[in-house]
């Protein structure tokens, strides 16, 4: 017994100064080898308190640096050009509306990104609220894809439309669902082939009404598909090639976060070259909708 606390007298001092891997060694199961026990249990708390800590640490300075990275690069052009247009370093009109274009444009892209942030900080603290709204989910992607098409066609991108053509009612915040496609749409854009096709499929159960977006692209390893959704995560940028403005790899979060807010789930399968997500929503029960036509 004396062995015994002395082996726990010099654990507790070990474990005091810091080494939250020691363990106290006994085999004994009367009193004192259940106290060794229970020392050693919080040792193993302690421990895994302290590495989710630093797991904590370690997200917030790599916020703080991706949120620096991704503002620096716009800010800095838009910067750039401002200065051209004051030291009136242009030739031609033309020049002059050409630098004017670009700053506006990374201008709008940087208001992009803030928005982003903004909204991702507000569904992580879950302090977004919902103003849910009875809203037909046909209408909504069909008047997405009508935005969306025109753009695809311009990179090469042909597009498929699979939509069911009756009005499909749900209970949802209009602005963020359509939020949460277009982010996923925008990503199927960024990540395509060229040339190659984009399918937007829509499908109802008897509960559920699913929203299919499938694009053709280069194959994921599993270290990036397992990583997707994760926050200022991007993928290499050699995937794409189509010159549009990088984003701030929250798109794909922001998506999961307001489906899963509204009750639904954000799928994601890779087979080949084919990327599709899929949003599952509740649909309303048929006496929900009574009279919405009319």
């Amino acid at each position: 017994m004396v062995y015994d606390l002395v082996n726990l007298e010099k654990g507790l001092a070990t474990i005091a100064e810091g080494d939250m891997g020691y363990r106290i060694p006994t085999e004994r199961e009367d009193e004192l080898g259940r106290v060794i026990k229970s020392v050693n249990t919080m040792a193993e708390q302690l421990q895994q308190k302290i590495t989710q800590e630093r797991e904590i640490e370690n997200s917030k300075m790599e916020l703080i640096t991706g949120i620096s990275h991704d503002l620096r690069t716009p800010l800095t052009s838009i910067i750039g050009y401002i200065e051209l247009l004051q030291s009136a370093s242009f030739r031609n009109e033309e020049e002059y509306q050409r630098f004017v274009q670009n700053a506006h444009s990374k201008a709008i892209h940087l208001k992009k990104m803030l928005d982003d942030l903004f909204e991702y900080t507000r569904l992580a603290w879950k302090e977004a609220q919902l103003h849910r709204e009875i809203v037909d989910l046909t209408q909504m992607v069909n008047q997405l894809y009508f935005e969306f098409e025109p753009i695809a066609h311009e990179l090469g991108i042909t597009t498929v439309k699979n939509i069911i053509p009756t009005p499909i009612y749900t209970q949802v915040d209009s602005e963020k669902i359509a939020r949460a496609i277009d982010n996923l749409l925008s990503n199927a854009l960024r990540y395509s082939l060229t040339p190659s096709t984009i399918q937007i499929v829509m499908k109802q159960t008897e509960t559920r009404i699913m929203i299919e977006i499938a694009n053709e692209g280069m194959p994921l390893t599993k270290e990036q598909e397992r990583r997707l959704f994760e926050r200022f995560y991007k993928v290499d940028p050699s995937r794409h090639d189509h010159g549009m403005q990088s984003g701030t790899g929250l798109g794909l979060s922001i998506a999961r976060s307001i489906v899963e807010l509204h009750g639904g789930e954000l799928h994601f399968t890779h087979l080949g070259k084919w990327f599709t997500f899929t949003i599952e929503l509740p649909l309303l029960a048929l006496e929900d909708t009574d009279g919405l036509e009319e």
